[in-house]
């Protein structure tokens, strides 16, 4: 079984869709992926894929350390008007 932390505080800040899209990833992947990955989150522990949807100091520190398997980022970005 593949080992997946995921790296999130998207879900911190009510109305974002940042949040929305987080727990709709978590959500497929514990219902109908959970026979193939076990998902931990925000854990710094050892894990085979780290997978980093927010921006975060801690979370940015984690992506040195080599316990944290491949490192995916998926972070979004949103600019206001000027």
């Amino acid at each position: 079984m593949i080992k997946i932390t995921m790296y999130s505080k998207a879900d911190s800040v009510a109305g974002q869709g940042v949040g929305s899209a987080y727990l709709e990833l978590m959500q497929l992947l514990q219902k109908q992926l959970s026979d193939q990955f076990t998902i931990r989150v925000n854990a710094f522990d050892k894990s085979d894929i780290s997978h980093y949807h927010t921006i975060n100091p801690s979370f940015y520190l984690s992506t040195f350390s080599q316990r944290r398997g491949q490192k995916i980022g998926y972070v979004h970005f949103f600019a206001g008007d000027p």
